[in-house]
């Protein structure tokens, strides 16, 4: 098993000169590698990769994932956007990589399509394309479920994974994502076990949330306004502290033989990042008993 972290906490807002400390702050965690979603590593080492993959090689870190998220609403950008993913899918093979994700489906897709159904079509056919692509670079695709899309009805996240082949598009669930959006996560990872090439565990709370309006005549909480609002439905907390039942998901995984990644992506915290991540990590070794490979060498070594 591998175990890796977002990069948003140290790299939120832009603040892409934390990449280096970030490196340093997880390999003193011990992860065994984190998941990018920024192009800007592209533009870094693209004409490099080399150079990237000597330094995470120092720091004993891998690319776990790149994810990149379509909007598909548009035909008009769509076509940028798919060739944004296959040039992701390209930095992922030259550094080694073997899993990609791919996330989209907005809400606004009226304009060029007649029913929501022939839109889930459209976008199970891209996947389906891309995921063969991936596949021609030794890489494996998993679609990232989330909240904001139209695949949060769970009829619409239904009817893609139908039109999908499983040969070319994997799942990647996310556990709080799954959550926020109204899943049942248990039912839901066990349906698509044999789908899943990658997970996120993340971690949700509702309580304390504001209900009804807020002043008289204003707005209402929470609102419905995407993932990522202040006023939105639920609140991301370290793994542990909210209600994702972990513990259930994790031994549906062990008793399916999954020995994949298993990435914390996690947005904000009123945490510094290296202590929100450490609380994370410190609850997947010891909350749920899981050990990446890191893990496992440094306790071998130490044994010897």
């Amino acid at each position: 098993m591998k175990i890796g972290f977002g990069t948003q906490l140290w790299l939120k807002d832009n603040h892409f000169e934390n990449f280096h400390r970030m490196l340093d702050e997880m390999a003193l965690i011990g992860f065994d590698g984190f998941e990018m979603c920024f192009p800007f590593l592209i533009e870094w080492y693209g004409h490099k990769p080399q150079e990237l993959r000597k330094l995470l090689g120092m720091h004993g870190l891998e690319l776990g994932s790149y994810y990149t998220g379509i909007g598909f609403g548009s035909k008009d950008t769509v076509v940028r956007q798919v060739e944004e993913f296959k040039r992701r899918c390209r930095f992922v093979n030259q550094l080694g990589g073997e899993y990609v994700l791919l996330d989209g489906g907005e809400k606004d897709w009226h304009r060029d399509y007649q029913t929501v159904d022939e839109y889930i079509q459209q976008i199970a056919q891209t996947a389906n394309e891309l995921g063969k692509y991936a596949r021609s670079l030794g890489l494996t695709l998993a679609w990232h479920q989330h909240w904001g899309s139209v695949f949060e009805d769970e009829s619409a996240f239904t009817r893609l994974m139908e039109l999908t082949d499983p040969e070319w598009v994997g799942f990647c669930p996310d556990v709080g994502q799954l959550a926020l959006c109204g899943f049942d996560v248990i039912a839901t990872v066990r349906r698509y076990i044999d789908r899943i090439k990658f997970i996120h565990y993340k971690d949700i709370t509702f309580s304390g949330r504001p209900q009804g309006e807020l002043w008289p005549g204003g707005i209402n909480a929470p609102a419905d306004q995407g993932a990522y609002s202040v006023d939105s439905r639920g609140r991301w907390v370290e793994l542990g502290r909210g209600m994702v039942p972990f513990r259930e998901i994790t031994d549906i995984l062990l008793a399916a033989g999954y020995d994949g990644w298993i990435m914390d992506d996690f947005d904000y915290s009123g945490y510094s990042p290296v202590e929100s991540a450490k609380a994370c990590k410190d609850y997947i070794n010891h909350g749920l008993g899981i050990w990446g490979d890191r893990d496992l060498l440094s306790k071998q070594e130490k044994g010897s």
